[in-house]
């Protein structure tokens, strides 16, 4: 999923003679501490204004142009959903302007966009089940992985791969099937090999995926 697809375009950038309490007022509307400011004969993004700024001005009449900007955080609209997070992680925002590959400004991805976009792309409310496979880096091969567990019928929902100790030498993989008996997976996993740290439970809908997602979005919630 790309920054053009979780695309919005109501959001209105300042000017640099927009005055400062609109400034605040937009802040205090799209509940961010940061706004882009647009130069109106490029279309391109000059800066942005942050709360911290101007928060003790006691002129708020005076105009945007007065204020010394901060670098524009921005993405491409053909960077990927993963990036859009890092920097909104990051820089920690809740919005994020886009612009295309002239640095034209197009709209922002929102906070919300994005949480909703990795529920989806995980598939956090659909029915199925999780299995967790812990093994050695250089082992691990995604094809292999596909094959058994469709080989018993059963489809991948969703899948991430993290690293459980510093050192790297392990990765811990954890699959969302559509099953919800997870035994006969389980069992051909093992048989070849694999070590599955997951209970083979009816119900453990919500165990390592859903909590990472879980884990991402109490990080976004900023």
């Amino acid at each position: 999923m790309l920054a053009k697809e979780l695309l919005n375009t109501e959001f209105t950038p300042l000017k640099p003679e927009d005055k400062i309490s609109a400034a605040l007022a937009k802040m205090d509307a799209w509940q961010t501490s940061r706004i882009p400011v647009r130069d109106p004969s490029t279309g391109k993004l000059s800066g942005m204004i942050s709360f911290e700024d101007v928060a003790d001005r006691s002129d708020e009449s005076s105009e945007v142009s007065t204020v010394e900007l901060n670098k524009t955080i921005y993405v491409f609209s053909s960077q990927h959903l993963f990036e859009v997070a890092r920097r909104m992680l990051e820089y920690e925002v809740r919005l994020l302007p886009v612009v295309d590959e002239d640095g034209v400004y197009l709209g922002i991805v929102e906070k919300k966009n994005v949480l909703e976009a990795f529920s989806r792309m995980l598939n956090i409310t659909t029915t199925g089940s999780v299995i967790t496979v812990e093994v050695q880096k250089d082992d691990f091969t995604i094809s292999e992985l596909v094959h058994l567990i469709e080989t018993e019928g059963a489809k991948i929902l969703g899948l991430t791969v993290d690293q459980p100790d510093d050192d790297g030498l392990k990765i811990r993989i954890s699959i969302k099937i559509s099953h919800i008996d997870t035994s006969a997976v389980v069992s051909s996993l093992q048989r070849h090999g694999y070590l599955t740290t997951t209970e083979n439970r009816h119900d453990l809908l919500q165990t390592d995926i859903t909590s990472r997602a879980d884990e991402l979005l109490r990080y976004l919630d900023i």
